[in-house]
């Protein structure tokens, strides 16, 4: 009993101080990219949930540059990139000239240009992003804490990509900068730099250990899972639906956003930040913003 008190709360430190860093990786990527704090939140959520991030927007527009920026924060990670072509293939994710590791070995996996790949490869990645083995040929347990996916690009209802996609638990538009203060701070920017200013360095155990920390020590508050239920039928009547599995996603991801704020337990205004995970193609952002909305969050 004592010892089961005591890991629980070593835990509860080593979380807190990875969620410190966290934030500080937060303020300063809001700091250094303008106009991208939606997709540093959700950057920090994927690693806080050890969920997987889908970034879609034109080239230029910085999907790379905050993934590498935040897997260089961490350096204890071992971090794989690999920019996928039609040519792609199993052996291919295997090793990569980008990175000293192959995929089975990167905790933190990028895959660039994602939906140039060939179908029948992203749906080999299906098993990877789920129960974390690599098969090559033989099942090689993965290393795998998040996977971010980066594309020009987003996969139409005709490309039969769903199941894949449904594998993120968190997707977000990356649009060019609007507001003229940041088109000038874009112009007079200097090249960043991933580097880390803290001393401290986290290993892939102790994000694991995090991530089993959030699912048990966060509650579900009153009145969340009659506000679910309720969005569940707003979207429904707008014609969004949700698979069981990415319900799933959304009370994990709830459970990361209020740890992340300090609270004990999810609350209704917790709703406010689950954008990323309810839509599934772009044209539903704007009613899904004005649902949550109505719903005051």
């Amino acid at each position: 009993m004592e010892a089961a008190m005591s890991e629980s709360v070593e835990s509860g430190q080593e979380a807190r101080s990875i969620v410190a860093e966290l934030r500080r990786l937060e303020g300063d990527l809001n700091r250094m990219l303008k106009e991208r704090e939606e997709v540093v939140r959700a950057v920090v959520l994927a690693l806080l949930s050890g969920e997987h991030l889908y970034l879609v927007g034109p080239p230029g527009t910085g999907k790379s540059l905050v993934v590498r920026l935040a897997a260089e924060r961490f350096s204890n990670l071992s971090y794989y990139e690999r920019l996928l072509h039609m040519e792609s293939d199993r052996a291919a994710l295997s090793s990569s000239p980008l990175s000293p590791v192959g995929i089975a070995e990167g905790s933190l996996v990028f895959l660039d240009e994602v939906l140039r790949a060939p179908k029948s490869l992203l749906l080999t990645l299906l098993g990877f992003m789920n129960e974390r083995v690599w098969h090559d040929p033989a099942p090689t347990p993965a290393a795998l804490l998040s996977l971010f996916a980066a594309s020009n690009a987003h996969p139409s209802q005709g490309d039969n990509l769903e199941a894949f996609f449904d594998r993120f638990a968190l997707r977000c538009l990356v649009e060019p900068v609007r507001k003229f203060e940041s088109f000038v701070d874009l112009l007079e920017s200097f090249p960043v730099g991933g580097k880390k200013e803290s001393g401290e360095a986290f290993s892939r155990e102790e994000f694991r250990k995090l991530h089993r920390h959030v699912a048990t020590a966060v509650s579900i508050g009153p009145g969340v899972f009659e506000a679910l239920w309720e969005l569940r039928y707003r979207l429904g009547r707008e014609g969004i639906s949700l698979s069981d599995r990415r319900w799933k996603m959304v009370l994990k991801i709830l459970r990361a956003e209020a740890f992340y704020e300090g609270a004990g337990e999810v609350s209704v205004s917790h709703l406010r930040g689950l954008l990323p995970v309810l839509w599934t193609y772009p044209p539903e952002i704007r009613t899904i913003r004005r649902i949550l909305a109505g719903m005051g969050a």
